[in-house]
């Protein structure tokens, strides 16, 4: 049987595979606009008419992939609660949350400014020109003040989101609603996770916030405490997995788009005033992480250090990853673009900008995201008065010793 550790590990992995599949979206979607928006008259090769609409796009869902991520979300900021029962887990993480988060965005959009200022926008004006991408054209066309930039990522990224914070870095309007789900969250876990009668505040919430994003944190939550409670025991059998893995598969290839000449046009709920795609986003999410839960082939895999170890660089990759795709890509499909093609330029700025991707996301996993967890973590400790020992190491008097740090519930 695989242990629960190895099961955690899994939800790291899945992390790092919706990063991904985040990234691949962004690239694809700016350099091949006909994949993102089915205008077949900006494909560039034969392969984006075969491909778009297909099972094969899911690999590159950012949709999906930020669904996942707040699953998950609710998940981890709740499985330490339910497994311990002590309610100063929830306080000391809602303490260190604004920091955890608001320190990377920060950072990100500093870095953006930085090179904004090195007229970053002509590169992106060139390459969006060159493949027919009005998304990828207008991108840093502005070029907001140091002092707008330092409040969007103080204030309007986690506080009230924006649009000017994300013309800066256009990922960042989901930490907004990282931010607001992680106290809808703990507001849930302090007031009702300890009452026999919590299922019935699940179904509320769910009915409340069916129609947002914030639908994933409940479900998280939910996930989270069935887990806790051993109901899924019974269900870790492959003849129930791959069900509904396929189910998932199909609820996240929902689209708007003839839905009235497939089957699809079964799940139209827009009569209820209801986004189907970000629900069904939500529905595919949630049954995924239930299949790495439950399954131990696909936990197995994704619970190998390797992919653990792109788990732990999710976040660091997911704010920085345009960067690299406005500069070295753009700048390497504006170079081989007449020699080659566009789309053999495209490919081979893929492969220059994969090890760039690496780079920048190790760097500032180490210098900007892994002291911001001490940070957040040091002043949650401030609540039980657990500062002395628990305090970022640059903070540490000589001679002061560590404790064991606990699983992360970042």
């Amino acid at each position: 049987m695989t242990k629960p550790t190895q099961r955690f590990m899994a939800l790291e992995g899945l992390r790092g595979v919706a990063a991904l599949m985040v990234v691949v979206y962004h690239f694809i979607a700016l350099f091949f606009p006909a994949m993102r928006n089915g205008n077949m008259d900006l494909a560039h090769t034969r392969y984006e008419q075969h491909l778009y609409g297909t099972p094969v796009t899911l690999f590159f869902s950012g949709g999906l992939g930020v669904a996942i991520f707040f699953v998950l979300s609710g998940f981890v900021l709740s499985i330490g609660f339910f497994r311990t029962g002590n309610q100063s887990i929830v306080v000391k993480l809602a303490t260190g949350r604004y920091l955890r988060l608001m320190i990377p965005a920060l950072a990100s959009v500093l870095l953006a400014w930085i090179i904004i200022q090195f007229g970053a926008h002509e590169l992106t004006n060139a390459a969006g020109q060159l493949g027919n991408s009005e998304e990828l054209a207008r991108k840093w066309s502005k070029n907001p003040s140091l002092f707008e930039v330092i409040k969007a990522g103080v204030y309007d990224i986690c506080v009230e989101y924006k649009p000017k914070s994300r013309a800066v870095n256009h990922p960042l309007w989901t930490m907004h609603v990282e931010f607001v789900g992680s106290f809808i969250v703990f507001g849930f876990l302090l007031l009702f996770a300890r009452s026999r009668y919590r299922w019935i505040s699940y179904l509320a919430l769910v009915l409340a916030f069916v129609d947002t994003w914030y639908l994933g944190f409940i479900i998280g939550v939910a996930i989270a405490d069935a887990y806790n409670l051993g109901w899924f025991e019974k269900l870790k059998r492959w003849y129930f997995t791959v069900p509904v893995f396929a189910i998932a598969i199909a609820l996240a290839m929902y689209s708007k788009k003839n839905v009235d000449e497939t089957l699809y046009r079964y799940l139209d709920l827009s009569h209820f005033g209801v986004r189907e795609r970000d629900l069904y986003l939500t529905l595919s999410a949630v049954l995924i992480m239930l299949v790495v839960l439950l399954s131990k082939w696909v936990g197995g895999f994704l619970g190998t250090r390797f992919m653990a170890a792109l788990g732990r660089y999710t976040f660091s990759l997911y704010l920085t990853h345009v960067f690299v795709i406005y500069t070295v890509a753009s700048a390497v499909v504006i170079w081989l673009a007449e020699p080659l093609g566009y789309g053999k330029a495209v490919g081979v700025a893929a492969l220059i900008s994969a090890p760039v991707f690496w780079i920048v996301s190790y760097l500032f996993e180490r210098y900007v995201d892994a002291p911001s967890i001490r940070i957040a973590k040091y002043v949650g400790s401030l609540y039980r008065g657990e500062h002395a020992l628990n305090r970022p190491k640059f903070m540490r008097p000589i001679g002061s010793q560590t404790q064991p740090e606990p699983p992360s519930q970042e």
